[in-house]
């Protein structure tokens, strides 16, 4: 039999169901990457996270050899014209079976549908399977048979529900006959268009699995005391290696839990608050699936479609450079727009201070962000952007707005981790530098603040008044 794997977001051999099913079921094969520039900017993918995809597929292929599976990159207009170039090209190829780890979102959903029709007309067979997920979209419900939409709750019952079965991970190793076919990559030969240094990102599942080697043995222990303070990098910097699924989050957990006897909820805090995280973004994957409305860009709190955003170009503009002068919210952007990446303490301190003190539309954060980072995530970032704004699931309530000058003193209190991000503070010293007084912007190139703290405070909460008054909350 011949079979087809279509990768997607689950670059890598290890812990790959489609793959590993494959090689099971096929005695030949071969592997394709469609990509879609429409679908990337409709997306707002970024440029650092596309070359990462490029960098990861030569790596990918090079493993695939050692299989006989070659790897061919197809370029398509967008996800409507995927469904038949997949399927001219499995017929082209003489195609039994094709394979594929489920993507979820509701336009995925939809191309997913109208291929497997297609394909199943064509007499194709498809088997697909959940790889970025323990449970099933949708398995985990409450006591009412409603799907979770509070995280705590949700969690209980993953844990409740958990069985060490499900990290039972396998890798094909057996190398199938030798196809006629060669991998073609050149399709993503295209500019860079990013200023991130790639080599804080090295590729490949090696590197992946370096990393998670490296923090487990050297930061995890101290994860709950010092994840949230950026100057330390004391989070595992594995998120755009989860993102593109070079690495599985079953992976994740399983060699945490060898360091904890195999415990969910007790033992190492600093294991059960990094799985913790990994549990959160299944949390959103399910959110996503049972509640479509947060993938077409509405809110998952109805009430707060009823909020007059702001809109300022100026304030924006600012905003997007890190020159708000706020040091804290200034050098978590441009730690982004630096390294396409950034600490997920100051992810949401500076969401809530565009959300709440400029009063600007989340969607319009949730994009900006999207189109900077390497580990762009839809659900997470989605998820993390309306819990900052309070219009998502576990929200936090609209009058709890962080104060950035009192995070900035909480989690970089020597001003270190400002300083390396905005070299014009270097000297500022230690008891000014959480927020520049006016009598220092006559010597430093530094804008003076965007906002008054008090009043922007305020203001956000009337507008989330209002909005309730107006939906009769």
């Amino acid at each position: 039999m011949k079979g087809l794997i279509w990768f997607r977001s689950d670059l890598r051999i290890d812990d790959n169901p489609a793959l590993l099913n494959a090689s099971k079921t096929c005695d030949e094969l071969i592997s394709i990457y469609f990509f879609s520039k429409f679908q990337w900017a409709l997306h707002n993918e970024s440029a650092v996270k596309l070359e990462f995809v490029h960098e990861n597929l030569i790596l990918l292929e090079q493993s695939l050899q050692k299989l006989n599976i070659p790897l061919l990159v197809i370029e398509t207009q967008n996800y409507e014209s995927l469904s038949s170039d997949l399927v001219s090209f499995a017929k082209l190829n003489s195609v039994d079976h094709i394979f594929w780890n489920n993507e979820f979102g509701v336009n995925e959903g939809k191309r997913d549908l109208a291929v497997t029709n297609l394909l199943n007309d064509s007499g194709i067979n498809v088997t697909c399977f959940d790889d970025q997920v323990i449970y099933e979209p949708g398995y985990l419900r409450t006591g009412q048979g409603k799907p979770f939409s509070v995280f705590t709750p949700f969690k209980r019952r993953w844990i409740e529900n958990f069985s060490l079965d499900f990290l039972n991970l396998e890798k094909a190793t057996k190398p199938l006959k030798i196809p006629q076919l060669n991998s073609d990559l050149s399709p993503l030969n295209f500019p860079k268009k990013n200023a991130v240094d790639m080599t804080l990102w090295p590729a490949g599942e090696v590197s992946a699995l370096e990393r998670l080697s490296s923090f487990l043995a050297n930061k995890v222990n101290s994860y709950n005391q010092s994840r949230n303070d950026p100057i330390l990098d004391g989070t595992s910097r594995i998120s755009p290696y989860l993102a593109l699924g070079i690495i599985s989050p079953k992976r994740c957990i399983l060699e945490g839990l060898k360091l904890n006897n195999f415990e969910l909820s007790s033992g190492n805090k600093g294991v059960c608050k990094w799985i913790d995280e990994i549990i959160w973004r299944e949390f959103y994957r399910n959110i996503m699936h049972s509640f479509p409305k947060v993938s077409k860009n509405l809110p998952f709190q109805d009430y707060t479609k009823h909020i007059h955003w702001r809109y300022s170009e100026d304030e924006l503009e600012r905003f997007y450079s890190g020159n708000t002068g706020f040091p804290i919210i200034d050098a978590g952007i441009r730690q982004m727009l630096q390294e396409g990446w950034m600490h997920n303490r100051l992810r949401m301190v500076v969401a809530m201070f565009f959300t709440k003190n400029m009063l600007h539309d989340w969607r319009l954060g949730e994009k900006f962000f999207m189109q900077n980072l390497i580990d762009g995530d839809f659900s997470s970032n989605n998820g993390g952007w309306q819990w900052s704004s309070s219009t998502g699931t576990d929200a936090a309530p609209y009058f709890r707005i962080f104060n950035p000058i009192t995070q900035s003193q909480n989690f970089d209190p020597k001003g270190e981790f400002i300083k390396k991000f905005i070299p014009e503070l270097k000297d500022v010293p230690i008891a000014k530098i959480h927020q520049p007084k006016d009598d220092l912007f006559s010597s430093i190139d530094y804008p003076a603040p965007i906002l008054n703290l008090k009043e922007s405070r305020m203001r956000a909460i009337q507008a989330f008044k209002d909005a309730r008054e107006v939906s009769g909350i």
